[in-house]
Order: structure tokens, then C-alpha cells, then sequence
């Protein structure tokens, strides 16, 4: 065999792993799809917003620049209108400090990158996503890092114990504990236990040793003081290091922005390499930026994040109703409880819904017969197959009830199926899922 067909037999091999362990979407030109929106980040609807529209339209027009910041923050992109962004992020979320970013996938990469040195570690969820991980390898502390199962404030403190067995320096004032949290997973659909953890946190590892790190990707502008996040909805902003909040979710943008003390920002600032040679965030993401904000934490903010609490409630209670028959070897959406999806001690729904199925790709294929843009999410990104389902303000209750009936059917032929290959001596099983 040639060598150049050995290296393409590998890469076929690779292609096939990847494919098997990784997120499989199925692409399509028509996302979002016509019947409705259910599988965006979009939970506020942005992108289509007309009011958004014609304030960004006005903006950009009197705007004296409009493009590229033509340079590094660290040079002549540190404009001033890039300054009163930055400040203007850093009094909204409440924060000494804000640094811009605008792939949102760098603020993560550049944090771990810079902040954490050696010796340090890092605790972080069990469940976090893989990207994020990826980033800890290129931290100082690289070798020292550890997992606790998902939103367990127990493993959490089991955790910490482990580590600071491991690594005495900690104890003796040496080193940092840095535990990142995600505050609403965003394949689960779940809350962190935030304020338990904080907790438990400050309960055990030396105070002034312990940095908590929360990403806020999916509850930026849906929750909290005009959008402002979960940790302040929690009031936990004196007790919470750094927040992360990225763009490309409830804002209908793209983007983040890191918000922390002026000495992590000065560490992000001076020695990423991110920022030192990418161009600081253009001028027409400034703009959108801006615009966005206003929306966000204005009166039309407030509507639209009330409207995507009812929507999200709504499609709770519906999808309950429709699939409470369903076998759950079929399909189950196992994580719409009152512990997790919907928070009611704090008046907060998720607008995440996982649909979890062993046959996630033939119902993902299914949907998109109907005109829907789903997605498959499989193993090593989750614990078990499931498609992604997500609610937005445009989302109508008919909108709502077509989709579930559009599951509804095919997790029902799925069952029949199941019926029919099951032998006659197993009546007792078949009898369960006659009325089917």
C-alpha cells in the first residue's frame, strides 16, 4: 500500500471516530426553519427584531467609524469608543473590569491561557463543554485539574477535599483553587446550584486562595437585574471572581466579554497573546454592541425576557402532556422537573429542553423532513444521546403545538414499531404500550 493511500485510510478513520463521538448537526440552508425556530441560541429573538433593526440602522449611520479597529487593544484599537463599551459592560454586570473579545471562544481560551499559574488548579464540572476543557491544557496549572459531577454540590466538595490533599501547597497560601461553573448547561438545560456551591467554596479553601469562574453563555440577558446574568440575579457578584458572558446566544450577536478585577484585566491585556496580536473588536460589532445593550436592559428587554419566560413555561407543561406516555427507551425529556428547567424559587425558567433518545439522528432526520433545523448531540459531548430543543420569543403557542405533535408522531410510530418486534411471550410489555 502507497504511503499517501495509508494517510488517507487514517483520515477516513479519523473522519469516522469523530462522526461517531462527536456533535453531528445536520446542516441546512434554511435554518432557521420556516415552522418555527427551535434550535437556535436566539432565546430573545434579536436577529429578527425590528425595533433592534432600525436602532442599530440609526446608530451605524451616525457612527464616524464604522469597520475594522485597524489594531490590537494594546494599540491603536483602544479607542474611545471602544473604552465606553467596555465600561459601559463593566457598570451593567457590575464589575471592577471588563475586557471585550470578539470570538466569544476566545474570552475562555484567553482567561485560562494567562490567569492561572503553576501550581494552581482548576475544579471544574463534569459537564462543561469540551472546548473548555481543551482550553485548561494550555493553562500554567495544565496538570492540575479535576472534575465533579454535574451540579453536584456534594462531588463539588469532594472535590476540593481531594485537591487539597494533593496539593498541600494550597493549604499553606502557595497556590489558587480556580473552579469554573457553568450557570445554565447548555445541552442539559439545567441550573448550577450556585449559591450552594459559592458556599461550600468559601467554606473550604483558604479565603483569598479560591477564584470561581462562571460562564455565562446561556443566561446573559435573560435573567437578572435588566438581563444582567444569573450571578447577579443571585446577588453573588462580591462572591463570584470572574464571569464570562458571551454573545452568540440570548444577544443574537457574537462575541464575550470577560468581567473580573482590573488585575485580571490587566493580565488579559498584557499577556495573551489573543489580544496583543488580533485586532481589537471592530467598529461594527461596537455598534451592534451598543445597540443590543440598549434593547437588553431597557423596557423592551424586560418584555421579551417576561414573553420568553411564558414561552418556555408553556412548552414545559405542553411537552410534559404529550410525551407523559411515551416509553422512556424511546424518548424522554427526563430533565423538565422544578429542580432543574424551571427554577421557581427564583421565578426562572430554561428556554433548553434536551429530547433525549437513543435514535437522536433518526428523529433529528425526521424533524427535518417536517422543515425543521434540528441537531444530534452525541457521546463525549453528553452522557447520552439527545436532540436539542430550545424556545424563543417568536416561538407561537401554534408554533409550539406543531412541534410536539411533530414528536408526539414520530415517537409513536418508533413505539409501534418496538410492539411489533417484540415476541408474543412478552405480553405483559406489549400490553403497556397498546393504547399506543
Amino acid at each position: 500500500m502507497s504511503q499517501g493511500s495509508s494517510s488517507r485510510d487514517a483520515l477516513e478513520q479519523l473522519a469516522c471516530q469523530e462522526q461517531a463521538h462527536l456533535m453531528t448537526v445536520t446542516l441546512d440552508e434554511s435554518l432557521p426553519s420556516p415552522p418555527g425556530d427551535f434550535f437556535s441560541n436566539d432565546y430573545l429573538s434579536l436577529t429578527t427584531d425590528t425595533v433592534l433593526r432600525e436602532r442599530f440602522r440609526r446608530h451605524a449611520l451616525a457612527a464616524p467609524l464604522l469597520f475594522s479597529a485597524t489594531s490590537s487593544h494594546l494599540s491603536t484599537g483602544n479607542s474611545k469608543v471602544y473604552n465606553a463599551l467596555e465600561r459601559r459592560l463593566q457598570r451593567f454586570f457590575g464589575y471592577p473590569a471588563a475586557v471585550l473579545f470578539h470570538p466569544g471562544y476566545n474570552a475562555r481560551a484567553v482567561f485560562f491561557a494567562s490567569v492561572p499559574q503553576r501550581g494552581d488548579a482548576i475544579i471544574y464540572d463534569e459537564l462543561i463543554q469540551t472546548s473548555c476543557r481543551e482550553e485548561f491544557h494550555t493553562s500554567a496549572s495544565q496538570r492540575v485539574t479535576d472534575r465533579f459531577a454535574h451540579n453536584s454540590v456534594a462531588s463539588l466538595e469532594e472535590c476540593i477535599r481531594n485537591v487539597l490533599r494533593k496539593y498541600p501547597q494550597i493549604n499553606q497560601g502557595n497556590s489558587t483553587v480556580f473552579v469554573y461553573l457553568e450557570s445554565l448547561d447548555g445541552m442539559e438545560g439545567d441550573f448550577c446550584p450556585l449559591v450552594e456551591m459559592v458556599e461550600v467554596i468559601e467554606k473550604l479553601i483558604p479565603s483569598g486562595h479560591a477564584h470561581i469562574v462562571v460562564d455565562e453563555a446561556h443566561t446573559s440577558a435573560i435573567c437578572g437585574p435588566n438581563g444582567s446574568g444569573y450571578v447577579s440575579l443571585l446577588e453573588l457578584n462580591n462572591r463570584v471572581h470572574t464571569v464570562i458572558h458571551t454573545f452568540g446566544q440570548a444577544w443574537g450577536f457574537h462575541g464575550g466579554v470577560i468581567l473580573s478585577s482590573a488585575k485580571v484585566q490587566e493580565c488579559l491585556i498584557g499577556s495573551a497573546e489573543h489580544t496583543i496580536f488580533s485586532p481589537a473588536v471592530p467598529y461594527t460589532d461596537i455598534n451592534g454592541l451598543q445597540t443590543r445593550l440598549d434593547i437588553i436592559s431597557g423596557d423592551r428587554g424586560q418584555e421579551l425576557r417576561q414573553r420568553l419566560d411564558e414561552v418556555s413555561r408553556y412548552t414545559h407543561k405542553q411537552l410534559f402532556s404529550a410525551l407523559k406516555h411515551i416509553p422512556e427507551g424511546i424518548l424522554s425529556v427526563e430533565h423538565l422537573s422544578l429542580e432543574t428547567g424551571i427554577r421557581r424559587d427564583l421565578g426562572l425558567s430554561s428556554p433548553i429542553i434536551p429530547i433525549y433518545t437513543p435514535l437522536a439522528r433518526d428523529l433529528s432526520d425526521y424533524l427535518g423532513t417536517k422543515g425543521y433545523g434540528a441537531s444530534t448531540i452525541t457521546y463525549s459531548v453528553v452522557k447520552k444521546p439527545l436532540v436539542p430543543m430550545s424556545v424563543h420569543v417568536s416561538n407561537k403557542e401554534a408554533d409550539i403545538n406543531s412541534f410536539i405533535d411533530a414528536v408526539v408522531a414520530w415517537a409513536t410510530k418508533q413505539a409501534q414499531e418496538s410492539v411489533r418486534s417484540v415476541p408474543r411471550s412478552e405480553s405483559n410489555y406489549v400490553g403497556t404500550k397498546a393504547h399506543l
